[in-house]
């Protein structure tokens, strides 16, 4: 039986980067994928910023829609411009990436299965085996080190006895055509999306993504969202089935085990308050390579060595996730009267214009934003409205 160097399970965007990087050292690389073909089953509205698209390094036709602004509507109608002097927001085409990042692996030497998942991970004495289902058959591949970067939702992690990661929103999404194709918009309604929030997002050639993120029943509330935009005359049809997904909200016990690393969604390396995890997974993907390639030279892949994965990532994210998922807990505490309130704050205290003169703004990283919005709250607000979030932020712990 051939022994690869590392076996990646999960051929999405996170997967295929890993597997080209470890390719581009030099290893052996098989990639197992439980989809048919690279780009299929997508639920994600693939809006990612500048720092994200530099590190792609895609060609620019991948790019189907920009934005420097966004509208944000409360269950009133009424609604809040935010608003850049430059683009922040690239809508990228989520099919036709996983399709060039996959070639772009195999252009280095990444064997790819499709039809193939991952079911099990034996450790052996100087190896590890992975089995698998695929094309009606159970298989099994041999390899020195595996990554898991399936997506959230795969048993091996918790098989290996890494934990379970228990908080989750779902989310749903579905092709629209849009009347008159205009910025991005968001929906704060918790009517509309409970536990979550609402978009409509323009792309190209008349067309656009609607969705949701929500904690309960997002096939009814999907359905609503769709009926409402029609009936305001902003979507003219839906042109395609429905897609969903489930988003991980806390990162994983632990990702690193005797010879194999979790990475992506599969590790809970997502933003919390946008449930984007393209970026933080292809940064957390750079650093596995790294941490593998430094395991390879030394021939050394037990659990201590690896250790340094997640410490490295730790080191780079928790501070953006500890927040994130402080910040969504305390949203997810208000009701329609608050959120109201809170628009009608913004609006009177210039929050549009502190967002579009904060220099540091970034689309990704969002806790520095998210404090300086507590302070501008904390020092303009009404003592009132401050009681009213101290009472509901009280019960929010780590």
């Amino acid at each position: 039986m051939k022994l690869y160097d590392t076996v990646i399970i999960g051929g999405g965007p996170v997967g295929s980067c890993l597997a080209a990087r470890l390719a581009q050292f030099g290893y052996k690389v098989l990639v197992l994928e439980k989809k048919a073909a690279a780009g299929q089953d997508i639920c994600c509205t693939g809006i990612v910023g500048r720092e994200c698209l530099d590190l792609l390094g895609i060609d620019g036709n991948l790019i189907i829609g920009q934005a420097s602004s966004a509208t944000f509507f409360v269950p009133s109608g009424n609604s809040l411009r935010l608003w850049r002097q430059h683009k922040v927001g690239y809508v990228i085409d989520r099919a036709a990436l996983d399709q060039t990042l996959a070639s772009r692996a195999q252009e280095a030497g990444v064997q790819y299965l499709f039809s193939t998942q991952a079911t099990n991970i034996q450790m052996g004495a100087d190896h590890l085996r992975v089995e698998a289902d695929g094309c009606e058959q159970n298989r099994s591949f041999e390899a020195k080190t595996a990554a898991i970067a399936t997506g959230f939702g795969s048993p091996l992690p918790e098989k290996l006895g890494l934990g379970k990661i228990t908080d989750f929103i779902i989310g749903a999404q579905t092709e629209i055509g849009m009347s008159v194709p205009g910025e991005v918009e968001v929906y704060i309604d918790h009517t509309l999306a409970p536990g979550g929030f609402a978009w409509l997002v323009p792309a190209r050639n008349g067309g656009g993504l609607a969705g949701l993120m929500t904690r309960q029943r997002p096939e009814e509330h999907l359905d609503k969202l769709v009926s409402n935009l029609k009936a305001q005359g902003k979507i003219t049809s839906t042109e395609a089935t429905p897609s969903y997904g489930v988003i991980p909200l806390r990162p994983l016990p632990r990702t690193y085990a005797d010879r194999v690393l979790v990475v992506g969604e599969a590790a809970g390396q997502v933003k919390p308050t946008t449930g984007g995890g393209i970026y933080y997974g292809l940064l957390c993907a750079d650093i596995a390579a790294g941490c593998l390639h430094q395991a390879f030279l030394a021939n050394d892949f037990s659990e201590s060595r690896l250790a340094s994965y997640h410490k490295e990532w730790r080191a780079r994210l928790s501070r953006e996730l500890r927040i994130g998922h402080w910040a969504r807990r305390l949203y997810e505490r208000l009701g329609n009267c608050q959120i109201e309130h809170l628009h009608s704050f913004a609006r009177n205290n210039g929050i549009s214009q502190l967002i579009a003169e904060t220099e540091d703004f970034s689309f990704d990283w969002h806790s520095g934003l998210i404090l300086r919005l507590l302070r501008h709250l904390a020092v303009s607000a009404p003592v009132q409205a401050i009681g009213a979030l101290s009472r509901r932020s009280a019960v929010i712990r780590d």
